[in-house]
């Protein structure tokens, strides 16, 4: 996906300016699976005008600065109607976390423990506003309603997965742990009561 296709598939549903595809569509209804900045919105456009993807017009305003509004063309329609027939590729991997993770061998045993339990309460945050969206939106009909709900499934899918491994990993890591440690007092009953204070957060 790119956001060229997805700024027209914005604009096949309505005409709108840079600033309303920015709050109204990627910080809300594509902020589970597409993030863009205002720059990078408003440089695609200028990039889709020229190709004759969008057309853009003035709209005068007597006490509020003009607003340029932007409307998909029949080429636009063809070009996003061509992208979305076309199976789109996995994307690449990154993620900042495994990388820090991968080198945090380093960190003390609290700090370890510490960065995997923040990430598994953001994790859980994302998931709760997930599930909140989800039910806002569960009564739409149509085949647009069902496949934006579908979105919001696969996101929340992802971020049970990830919560599950992260459960997993600080079961492997006090275990590790307990064994790099194993005669120091209090060690064990410590990172029980921080085993059973995370298998009491449900995901």
């Amino acid at each position: 996906m790119s956001l060229a296709h997805a700024i027209l598939g914005f604009l096949r549903e309505q005409a709108m300016t840079g600033y309303e595809l920015k709050t109204l569509c990627f910080d809300h209804d594509a902020q589970h699976f597409w993030t863009a900045d205002q720059a990078q919105i408003y440089r695609t456009l200028e990039g889709l005008e020229k190709r004759g993807h969008v057309t853009s017009r003035v709209k005068r305003q007597r006490s509020r600065p003009d607003r340029k509004v932007y409307s998909i063309t029949p080429a636009g329609v063809e070009e996003l109607d061509r992208w979305a027939a076309t199976p789109a590729p996995l994307p690449p991997l990154r993620d900042p976390f495994l990388i820090q993770l991968r080198f945090a061998d380093r960190l003390s045993d609290e700090d370890l423990l510490h960065i995997v339990r923040e990430r598994r309460s953001a994790m859980q945050q994302r998931l709760d506003i997930l599930r909140a969206r989800a039910a806002e939106e569960a009564k739409g009909a149509g085949r647009d309603a069902i496949l934006h709900r579908l979105t919001l499934g696969a996101a929340m899918s992802d971020a049970r997965s990830t919560i599950d491994w992260l459960d997993g990993a600080l079961e492997t890591l006090s275990d590790l742990i307990e064994q790099e440690h194993p005669t120091e007092p209090g060690t064990q009953s410590r990172l029980f009561a921080r085993r059973t204070d995370e298998r009491g957060s449900t995901s």
